[in-house]
């Protein structure tokens, strides 16, 4: 008995710290954002914030920022759309190959593996020149399209699993009831497949708002750019540097992701551990 009280005190122990660990970083860029510039750059450095101020906010939101409220917008319709394209894809793909048999299904099974390694700058050349032919470049279909990519060989894989952990029988069930098979999937097996779908969706979109390098080199308009890429500009740009604006982006860059996250954490994780057990 001594040593399980022993071992839950030494487990809590390290999940703290590693709660703080995570934590305090974003805590103390919470907290600076609110500071004034002379707060922020003081030789002491304090977690009060005397004088509490929302002129980075304000900045960043402003037109005399980044306009952080464009540049939002392009990030949350592009990987919103990407979310809802993996998701649609997947679902439906991953169904066919967990519920019927597949020519050369373990070969497919290789392919969506290696696509996740046919990434990054190896073929930013190739997609640069894609779209510049096909007349995309500076547009979000253009990433839309490479998030594909490389969320739906994932999404489908994770579907396809947990497409098999649930029971054939309840199809067949309503089979005999009449229901058709477009009827018996959205009605019964897609509202089981919830977790997975979630996972997948959840995964695209932070795959997709976290995207630097091929935003910073298919687009160049506001019209265009992602949040990632407009931050980055400004910390790089010649001149005085507005830290304290810089610092509230990233708060307000975070924290929807934060949020979606503690709402549907529970799915994400059923969903990601049934993919991945079974598929």
């Amino acid at each position: 008995m001594r040593e399980t009280y022993l071992m839950r005190c030494w487990k809590y122990t390290i999940l703290f710290l590693l709660l703080v660990f995570t934590l305090v970083p974003f805590l103390w860029l919470l907290d600076t954002s609110f500071k004034s510039d002379e707060a922020i750059f003081a030789s002491k450095p304090t977690w009060l914030v005397s004088p509490f101020t929302l002129d980075s906010y304000s900045w960043a939101l402003g037109k005399k920022g980044i306009q952080l409220g464009k540049l939002l917008s392009n990030s949350l319709i592009t990987c919103a759309i990407t979310a809802l394209i993996t998701g649609l894809i997947a679902c439906i793909s991953g169904y066919g190959l967990a519920r019927y048999k597949v020519p050369g299904i373990k070969l497919i099974f290789v392919l969506l593996v290696l696509a996740q390694m046919i990434q990054g700058p190896m073929i930013m050349i190739p997609w640069y020149k894609f779209a510049s032919m096909v007349s995309l470049l500076n547009t979000k279909t253009i990433l839309v399209m490479i998030y594909g990519t490389m969320t739906i060989p994932v999404g489908v894989w994770i579907m396809s699993g947990f497409f098999k952990t649930i029971p054939i029988d309840l199809e067949e069930a309503a089979y005999m009831d009449g229901a058709t098979k477009f009827k018996t999937l959205f009605a019964v097996v897609i509202p089981l497949a919830l977790p997975g779908l979630v996972a997948i969706s959840l995964y695209s979109f932070i795959l997709g708002w976290n995207d630097y390098q091929y935003s910073l080199i298919l687009t160049n308009s506001l019209s265009a750019k992602t949040v990632q890429v407009g931050i980055a500009e400004v910390m790089e740009s010649m001149g005085s540097t507005n830290w304290g604006g810089i610092l509230a982006s990233g708060v307000i860059i975070i924290l929807p992701i934060i949020v979606i996250f503690a709402i549907i954490q529970k799915f994400l994780i059923e969903g990601l551990t049934a993919g991945s057990v079974k598929g």
